[in-house]
C-alpha cells in the first residue's frame, strides 16, 4: 500500500509540470502532498512527512488567493467601480467652459474623472457628464497618445490621476483592470459605430 501511494503521489508532481494554469496546477499539488504524507506514515520516511507537511499550507494559501483573484475579476462590471477605485488617486482642478483638456495626438500623461460639470468629446460628438471616466485609451495605449479632443461644455470639477498612479491600481486590483478594459473596448465601439455612413433610403 506504502509503495502504491508513493508512486501515485510521484505521478501527481510529474503531472504538476504539464499544467499550463495555476488552479489546476495548485490542486493536483495537493493532492501530491496528501499522498506523500500518507507515503511517509506507511513507509515511516519523517524527512518526506516533514516536507510535505510544510509545503501543504503554501499550496493551499496560495489556492485561497487564486480563488480571491478570480472571483475580484468577476465582479468587475461597470465604470463605478473605476471611478471609485481610482478618485482617491486623483489631484482635483476646475476647468471653465469652452477649455480644452485634451488634444488629439498629445502625450497622454494622466486620465481624468468627472466630478461635476460636462465635458465634450469632439471626434465622437459625444457629452460626458459627472462620474465618466476620460482619456482612459491614451494612458493604455502603447503609443500613449491621445485619440480624441475633448473640451469643457460647462465649468468642470475633474479629478485627474497620473498614469503612474493608474498603473498602481491596475496591477494591484485585477477588478478595476478589467473593468477598464470593458470600458475602452466600450468606446472604441461607440466610436466605430457612430463613424459608420448611414445606409442608403430604399427607393420606392
Amino acid at each position: 500500500m506504502g509503495a502504491f501511494l508513493g508512486y501515485l503521489a510521484s505521478a501527481l508532481m510529474l503531472g504538476t509540470f504539464g499544467m499550463r494554469t495555476m488552479m489546476p496546477l495548485r490542486i493536483i499539488a495537493l493532492g501530491s502532498n496528501l499522498l506523500f504524507i500518507a507515503y511517509g506514515v506507511f513507509e515511516q520516511f519523517y524527512i518526506v512527512i516533514l516536507l510535505n507537511t510544510v509545503i501543504l499550507p503554501l499550496n493551499i494559501w496560495r489556492l485561497i488567493e487564486i480563488m480571491r483573484l478570480i472571483k475580484s475579476v468577476k465582479t468587475a462590471v461597470d465604470q463605478d467601480d473605476v471611478f471609485e477605485a481610482l478618485i482617491p488617486f486623483g489631484r482635483r482642478m476646475t476647468l471653465k467652459s469652452g477649455e480644452t483638456i485634451i488634444r488629439k495626438g498629445d502625450l497622454s500623461e494622466a486620465l481624468y474623472l468627472v466630478v461635476e460639470g460636462s465635458l465634450y468629446v469632439e471626434e465622437a460628438k459625444a457629452e460626458l457628464g459627472p462620474g465618466a471616466i476620460v482619456g482612459e485609451i491614451g494612458v493604455l495605449s502603447g503609443k500613449q497618445r491621445r485619440t480624441a479632443t475633448v473640451s469643457a461644455k460647462t465649468n468642470c470639477v475633474l479629478a485627474k490621476v497620473s498614469a503612474e498612479d493608474f498603473q498602481r491600481v491596475y496591477f494591484t486590483n485585477p477588478a478595476v483592470g478589467l473593468s477598464l478594459v470593458r470600458l475602452v473596448i466600450d468606446r472604441l465601439i461607440e466610436q466605430l459605430e457612430s463613424r459608420r455612413l448611414p445606409e442608403p433610403a430604399a427607393t420606392a
